[in-house]
Order: C-alpha cells, then structure tokens, then sequence
C-alpha cells in the first residue's frame, strides 16, 4: 500500500457519493472526452445496456468549475456510475480535465478505487487521434505483467514499446503505486467527427475479456449511417471540384467555332 503522505493533492480532491452501493471487488472502467468522441460514445452505451445507474460524483479545485446540461437538465461533468451488484464501476468524465489537474484527479481516482471499492481492475479506455482510421481492426493493450499476456488473445494488436500520455497515463502511473491493476485499451479514431466504429473495436474488446453483455448493434448502425454520410460529403466534393476544373459550356463551345 502507498503511503498517502506521498501524494502531492490528498487534500484537493473530493469524492461524493449519493447511494450507498456494496461493491464487489469492481472492475473500475473509465472514459472521457477524446478523439472520435469514444470516451462519451462507450459510457452512454454502457450505461444503458448494462444498466448502469447514477451513484456520485467527483470534484476538486483543480478542475474547471462548470456543469452541463441534456435535455435541459443539468448535471455535474465528472460523474460515477455502478450496476445493482457492485461488480462494474464507470467513472464518466464528460468536460475535459485540463493538463495541469492530471495528477490531481489520478492519484484521488486511484485512491477511492483502491482503498474504498477494493477494486481488481481500473480500465481506461482511450483513443489514439488519426485522420483516418486504419481499415483493419486495432485495439492496442497497455496492461501491468501480470494481465498483459492474458489480454493479448482479446485485443487485436499489441505494441511491445509505447508510450501512455494524458489522463490515461496519468491513472497508468499511479495504478503503478498500488494494488490494483491498470489496463489502458487505445484505438485509432478520427478527430474531426464523432467515431462509432472505433467505439465498437474497444467495446468488443471489453465484452469479450470482462465478460459484460453491452450491445453493439446501435455502434454498428451508427457506424454505417456516418460512412454514407461521409461518402455523400466525398461525392459532392469530387462534384465540386469537378466542376471547377471543367470551363463554363458557353466556352466550350465557342472554342470549337
């Protein structure tokens, strides 16, 4: 166990919990906004196959303070979620931390998960910013000695050498200093608009190693609605560019009088 003297904010961070759950040695997944917008697209889709519900909140002086809003109602941006039985947790981060508070919310993240949840597992799930995804399928694992090879058969590409940045590896880092494990699962995703079909790589990927039932079918709808749309953007601007090219009929044929 680390010696919290060593951590730099103990005393800037605060955990609110609103519903008394039992927790059961969870697995802790957390997501939060990134290229594609997988972070928001994975939790909505958790929270609804899985049946996840509101228990908490987390806040700290090192973070921006604001609050959003759906559907007219507003909410805190930096939310926990938990099944009935206590075996699944989702730390949904919906507004961006800022680079500075990283260690901040890390270390009081890995703190509750660690000591107050007893948690096995904290799985961040993240992207890599491309501007256009690969063809192929690649999830890429990040993962302590002791699960990395396990996880292997699951994920679809591992890389020997790499680098964890952002928040990510911030969580990495500290989940280093502790008892619990830490699994960091990256994929390639666009950073101009929302990416589904990255979402369902990493989804596939937790469904098949954690054994949870989240539906992928609304992923992969979604997935095929934006590939025609992109196709129809790319359609009117070959048309577009097209037409630039081409010189004005009248001139056309005036050069052949």
């Amino acid at each position: 166990m680390i010696n919290e003297d060593i951590c730099i904010s103990k005393d800037e961070f605060l955990i609110v919990q609103e519903k008394d759950i039992e927790f059961k040695n969870p697995v802790v997944f957390l997501t939060y906004p990134t290229s594609g917008v997988i972070g928001p697209i994975i939790s909505n889709q958790m929270i609804s196959s899985l049946k996840l519900k509101e228990i908490g909140f987390f806040k700290s002086k090192f973070l921006s303070p604001v609050v959003i809003f759906t559907d007219n109602v507003l909410k805190h941006p930096y939310l926990i979620y938990s099944n009935d039985d206590g075996s699944i947790v989702l730390i949904s981060i919906n507004y961006p931390v800022p680079q500075s508070s990283y260690l901040a919310v890390a270390e009081g993240l890995i703190n509750w998960v660690d000591r107050e949840l007893n948690a096995k597992y904290i799985v961040c799930l993240d992207a890599i910013p491309v501007q256009v995804r690969p063809d192929k399928k690649i999830v890429i694992t990040a993962a302590e000695k002791e699960i990395a090879d396990e996880l292997k058969k699951y994920a679809v590409e591992i890389y020997e050498d790499g680098v964890v940045l952002g928040l990510s590896g911030a969580i990495m880092s500290e989940a280093l200093l502790r008892k619990i494990v830490g699994i960091a699962l990256l994929t390639p995703a666009t950073i101009n608009f929302p990416d589904p079909e990255a979402a369902l790589h990493i989804v596939e990927v937790i469904n098949d190693f954690f054994k949870l039932g989240i539906d992928t079918q609304p992923l992969i709808k979604e997935s095929e609605n934006i590939k025609k749309q992109l196709t129809l953007m790319s359609q009117k601007q070959q048309q577009i560019e097209k037409e630039k090219i081409l010189p004005p009929r009248s001139s056309l044929r005036e050069s052949f009088v």
